[in-house]
């Protein structure tokens, strides 16, 4: 319904996902007095005009897209998005006019090759009062839930009575102290044409908060099992990186990484590259076939050119959707690869797409062995979705070494993320 070319079936498959993700917030109360949650205005962002460097993004990844590949996937989730929501993209990719494809990538949150990535589109189509407050209600309920996770206000109880504690100060001031803690601002880069709440200022996204989360406790997992060494210069490999949004937010937070690779499908990279260069600068950010930089994008059948052994290797909410034999592939590549720490942050519905039953992570890990759970827990900002921690256990020890174990910290199996 969402890619439909019918105009009222979009309107009301936009409708319907707005109104499912009512369902998926944790504080039910809310619904009783929606009056006492803050509703900050939506912003919709304008595409910034195509400027020297857009320009400059689009042939380098033009240029990466023609280099050897793979064969197409067959008939699985990948192959219909490619072939129901990324079509004008691929075109552009395989064109030769570098204008066109950076005129795509300027407004490419509000385009349908993001969606499964990022809300942007959705949001932007709003076309009621009521859809633009449902997704008001689910973005605020986020954020509050990262900012309990964070620590820097307290978790309400429906047995204790109250609500909506986390607004004593106003949402500004929640926004602040959650910075605070954070040490990075918690505005969306000016990138793609993004929409979401507006906020003393700041853009924060729907998926803002979970993105943000992903990056604490990844950097938790890092911190509290890798040597000291080595949990302060990390080297992170993401396997199916979305639009790059954890890899930036992991990077607000940890500044000293050594490297952060990410492996994902030749047209994903093309969006997070493009993204990934416009908000960290492009000489921070290499593409298929360039020398590396601090940010390295590879398309997956490139996967053997990751630099290795890695310090953490993670995945969020992409695992599940990949064909069974992309997933051990994936998680072969870690067992060898990775002498620190597996984090997976997925949903294990197992739900049904094409008439097959979508992987779970935890399962497929315990299949091939070499990995030792350390950490299990349902997420704080998504409901529905877990977190473990793996140790890498293999690729330690075919080189003669001990796991990575924390010198600073005990090691933990659960407890909300470091602010």
């Amino acid at each position: 319904m969402l890619t439909s070319e019918r105009a009222r079936v979009r309107r009301l498959g936009n409708f319907a996902f707005a109104m499912r993700g009512v369902t998926g917030i944790r504080r039910t109360r809310w619904l009783l007095n929606v009056r006492q949650v803050p509703r900050p205005p939506i912003e919709r962002r304008a595409p910034q005009p195509v400027d020297a460097v857009d320009l400059a993004i689009a042939e380098r990844l033009i240029a990466a897209h023609r280099t050897p590949s793979a064969p197409a996937a067959g008939e699985n989730m990948w192959a219909w998005i490619s072939e129901n929501r990324q079509r004008e993209l691929a075109e552009r990719l395989a064109g030769d006019d570098p204008r066109a494809l950076a005129q795509l990538l300027v407004a490419m949150f509000r385009e349908d090759f993001v969606l499964g990535m990022a809300q942007g589109p959705l949001v932007w189509r709003a076309n009621s009062r009521l859809e633009d407050q449902a997704w008001a209600l689910k973005s605020v309920d986020s954020l509050v839930s990262l900012a309990e996770a964070a620590g820097v206000v307290p978790v309400e109880n429906p047995e204790q009575g109250g609500s909506g504690l986390a607004f004593r100060g106003g949402l500004e001031g929640l926004l602040t102290a959650l910075e605070e803690a954070l040490g990075f601002r918690l505005d969306f880069p000016d990138v793609g044409a993004q929409s979401g709440l507006l906020v003393d200022g700041r853009l924060i996204t729907p998926s803002t908060p979970d993105q943000v989360y992903a990056a604490l406790r990844l950097d938790d997992a890092i911190r509290i099992n890798l040597d000291t060494d080595s949990a302060a210069h990390p080297r992170v490999t993401e396997i199916g990186g979305g639009y790059g949004a954890l890899c930036y937010w992991f990077l607000q937070r940890r500044p000293g990484v050594a490297s952060y690779t990410i492996v994902d499908l030749p047209l994903v990279n093309a969006i997070q590259g493009y993204f990934l260069a416009r908000a960290l600068g492009p000489e921070n950010v290499s593409f298929h076939g360039e020398a590396p930089s601090l940010v390295r994008i590879l398309p997956d059948h490139a996967l053997a050119e990751a630099a290795a052994p890695c310090d953490a290797v993670v995945n969020k909410d992409s695992m599940p959707e990949m064909p069974p034999e992309a997933m051990v592939e994936y998680l072969e590549w870690a067992k060898k690869n990775c002498r620190g720490v597996f984090y997976s942050y997925n949903q294990e519905a197992a739900g049904e797409f094409l008439g097959e039953a979508q992987g779970v992570v935890p399962a497929a890990v315990a299949e091939l062995g070499g990995f030792e759970r350390v950490r299990r827990e349902t997420a704080w900002v998504r409901v529905g979705y877990v977190e473990e921690v793996y140790r890498c256990m293999a690729a330690a020890e075919a080189r003669g070494e001990r796991p990575h174990a924390s010198q600073a910290s005990p090691r933990r199996t659960s407890g909300p993320p470091s602010a």
